[in-house]
């Protein structure tokens, strides 16, 4: 208000005989009456949204009369089935906060922290050298996310698609970076950046302390944004959901076992599972126009023809690759997940 609309509102107040009663404002227009009938249709309706709960208050008014628990009057009736849909929302509003249900939590929900690791999107990976890498965990809970669990944590390089796997116990921060500086370890180059989900397993204070001591910057994907993190997601289909699989592991003697089947896994996509990868994507209308390799080539071989990798490194993974066989890679990671079968089953 203007300063001297103030004065002059207070000087009406201060005039006003004490049994008047003011009038400003329009008047209101839905009774106590009908916001009792609207909270008894929430309720019913089983506390939909207004957009969801507007189409059908009829019919639900329909049935409540039908089975003789509609106690409202015909006019509060007719105000119910005419009100508008930024009526309903407000209303629900104050239902919901009235029963501290506005809204649920995430279960990965980050902290504070978030505000000093930068976000990277998804159109920002293209041209980007060997070491900057996706990180992702996948839980093994079977149905129902309950409990500990064995959790497989991973990377993959976006410009190799050299990917690692381990498995741990759980998802804490402690946990998850012993597994990370484990998985590092196995990579053939060194990295320059990691890029996590928003999971509080990897944004806390353990795991940014840690990057910052090995000289890795640390970015990460916008919530609810999964290609963000493009890479390791299909990753996570192709590895730990393939051979570790779906089933509830919920034993700590778990751990070393799948661990060992990831570890193969990795060997064997790495040095023998061809990727084709998307090279262009353009929108025509409704539909995306995707354009790929015309010749797939594994992490290896995209390792070795990579200029800014060094010729050390490409020797050491010739040598390694020497000295593997895919038939045998794939006849242990056969025989560990039958050993894993039937720990299952005992269990």
């Amino acid at each position: 208000m203007h300063s001297r609309s103030i004065g002059r509102a207070m000087r009406r107040e201060q005039l006003r005989s004490k049994g008047h009663t003011c009038k400003a404002g329009r008047p209101r227009k839905y009774t106590p009456e009908v916001d009792a009938a609207l909270r008894r249709l929430f309720d019913v309706m089983g506390r939909p949204c207004a957009e969801n709960m507007k189409p059908v208050i009829e019919e639900y008014i329909h049935w409540l009369k039908h089975e003789k628990q509609w106690y409202y009057s015909i006019e509060a009736e007719e105000l119910v089935k005419s009100i508008s849909l930024g009526s309903l929302k407000s209303r629900i509003k104050r239902f919901r906060e009235k029963d501290g249900t506005k809204r649920g939590y995430s279960a990965t929900q980050p902290s504070t922290l978030h505000i000093l690791i930068p976000i990277r999107k998804s159109h920002t990976w293209k041209g980007l050298p060997p070491g900057y890498v996706q990180m992702d965990t996948v839980v093994h809970c079977g149905d129902r996310l309950t409990g500990d669990v064995v959790y497989t944590a991973g990377a993959v390089d976006f410009a190799t698609y050299w990917a690692e796997y381990i498995a741990q116990w759980n998802k804490g921060e402690i946990a998850t970076l012993e597994s990370v500086a484990e998985v590092r370890e196995r990579f053939p180059f060194d990295w320059i950046e990691m890029h996590p989900d928003t999971g509080t397993e990897f944004l806390n204070y353990h795991f940014y302390h840690w990057s910052e001591k090995s000289c890795i910057a640390m970015t990460r994907s916008e919530p609810y944004k999964k290609n963000d993190n493009m890479c390791i997601e299909e990753r996570n289909g192709f590895i730990p959901r393939k051979y570790v699989g779906y089933a509830r592991l919920d034993d700590s003697s778990f751990v070393p076992l799948a661990s060992d089947i990831l570890k193969t896994a990795c060997l064997l996509h790495n040095h023998f599972r061809p990727v084709r990868r998307m090279t262009k994507k353009v929108r025509i209308g409704a539909k995306w126009k995707r354009t790929y390799e015309k010749l797939s080539k594994t992490p290896y071989q995209r390792v070795l023809e990579h200029p800014k990798v060094d010729d050390t490194v490409k020797e050491r993974l010739r040598r390694e690759h020497e000295q593997l066989n895919p038939i045998d890679l794939k006849h242990n990671i056969d025989t560990l997940r039958e050993e894993m079968r039937k720990k299952l089953s005992k269990n």
